[in-house]
């Protein structure tokens, strides 16, 4: 990606909750808190919150017995990363756990990584992204959190979908991250779209540049020339976990 001016016309800064789906073995949220017990010495589970002990910082956790429709809803959220295995054990869950807490920085998202973790350890079977819809394998999700500096890339990669449909397609979870999504809608074949789009998605988060709606422009890896303009998501309402209050980015060819 070249070319991109730098500018901005957004400062205000949203709030922003992450939620994820840890479905499990567990017969009940005792069990569950017992098993992280055994499992780690830094997470402690103790009605409905559990607890980073290093620091006391805390996350809200609520649990569900098992849900018929859950295997499906993993299959649908899957990019490349769930086998059939793992949807098998998600179909067999006892217990699914639903993680929530603060999004809306690198920060942010590093610890809600690190506590999904946790439950991953002590028996869990994959993630789902809850305000993405996007889902991974436990190994895939533990592979990016062996060290609590998880770089960038691997926060994009877990946080965030791309989903096209009639021409037309668009980023969903950056808000999770504290960015605006990003749309494309100009003639290009899924495969033309997700480079263009992946490419501006990741200088977004890894140069943070400021961008000025309607003047600042850009150019994909062929020369072709961008204009990006700021506007509301109007991809979801607001009250829908995938609804980016930070507004997405339109590129439209010059």
């Amino acid at each position: 990606m070249q070319n991109m001016t730098q500018g901005s016309d957004q400062d205000t800064a949203p709030s922003v909750t992450i939620i994820l789906g840890i479905p499990g073995p567990w017969n009940t949220d005792d069990e569950l808190a017992q098993a992280i017990a055994d499992q780690s010495s830094n997470f402690s589970l103790t009605a409905g919150t559990l607890t980073y002990n290093p620091t006391g910082q805390h996350f809200r956790l609520e649990t569900v017995d098992h849900d018929p429709e859950l295997r499906r809803s993993y299959e649908l959220a899957n990019r490349m990363s769930l086998t059939q295995a793992d949807l098998d054990l998600i179909g067999a869950h006892r217990r699914a756990a639903y993680l929530i807490g603060p999004g809306g920085s690198l920060d942010t998202t590093r610890d809600m990584m690190l506590a999904a973790a946790a439950l991953l350890d002590a028996g869990g079977f994959a993630v789902k992204v809850e305000t993405a819809g996007v889902a991974h394998s436990a190994r895939d999700w533990l592979a990016q959190t062996s060290r609590r500096d998880t770089h960038v890339g691997a926060l994009y990669i877990a946080y965030m979908a791309l989903i096209g449909s009639r021409g037309t397609f668009y980023s969903c979870g950056m808000h999770n991250l504290g960015f605006a999504d990003a749309l494309v809608s100009a003639g290009l074949s899924a495969a033309q779209a997700g480079e263009l789009l992946r490419g501006f998605l990741m200088s977004i988060v890894h140069e943070q540049p400021l961008l000025i709606s309607g003047q600042t422009t850009m150019s994909d890896d062929n020369g072709v020339r961008y204009q990006l303009n700021h506007e509301p998501c109007h991809l979801f309402p607001p009250d829908d976990p995938f609804h980016n209050p930070y507004g997405l980015w339109r590129l439209s060819p010059l």
